[in-house]
């Protein structure tokens, strides 16, 4: 499948998980907390920002509503990409409820108890990087020039969801890879839907 073959790194990059799940995830939020511990100032600095973070991704799925409504009549190629980016993605971020991986405020420890609808079950992957990744994705097809502001502001929210205590750092990397299969595959898709949509190889790939 031509898919696979020019998304073969994301593939290979999901090998990483394990080896966050049993070392480098622990490792990581233990230096995370003693860093905070050490620098309350940077601690408060990060504390204050966490607003602007929310703000941000949630400006983000706002904006993927208002580009649904306002491009509707001019670029229904987007629309359509958009939409079903947004459903695909909302659909398979419900798999952190069947895996069952507990967030970091229960402790550091990599635990997957299975299917669960508690919160606190529901770590992996990070829905808010699965999201912001596929946006990302898509937008940064259609407008190429604003390729680094999409991409800069998933990783600054996904780093904020390991600083918030709220994912281990594999489940930003499980969001981020997710997010981004999903945007590409969703592109490839739609270039077979739609004459109006030209997607090649060196455009797909980051």
């Amino acid at each position: 499948m031509q898919f696979l073959k020019d998304n073969k790194r994301l593939f290979y990059a999901l090998l990483l998980l394990p080896l966050f799940f049993f070392y480098l995830d622990r490792q990581i939020m233990l230096w995370l907390r003693d860093f905070k511990v050490d620098h309350p100032e940077v601690n408060l600095f990060l504390q204050g920002i966490d607003p602007i973070v929310n703000l941000l991704y949630n400006a983000s799925i706002i904006m993927a509503f208002l580009f649904i409504v306002l491009k509707a009549f001019f670029r229904a190629d987007l629309v359509k990409t958009l939409f079903y980016g947004i459903i695909t993605t909302s659909i398979a971020v419900q798999s952190k409820h069947l895996i069952g991986r507990t967030r970091p405020k229960l402790g550091y420890d990599t635990v997957f108890t299975g299917p669960s609808l508690k919160y606190v079950y529901s770590s992996f992957p990070s829905g808010h990087t699965t999201f912001v990744f596929m946006f990302s994705s898509i937008l940064s097809y259609y407008y190429p020039r604003y390729r680094l502001l999409f991409y800069g502001i998933a990783v600054w929210i996904g780093l904020e969801r390991i600083e918030d205590n709220a994912h281990f750092p594999s489940d930003v990397l499980g969001g981020a890879i997710l997010g981004l299969l999903i945007g590409r595959f969703i592109l490839y898709r739609f270039a077979k839907m739609s004459p109006r949509v030209r997607i090649d190889n060196e455009r797909i790939l980051l």
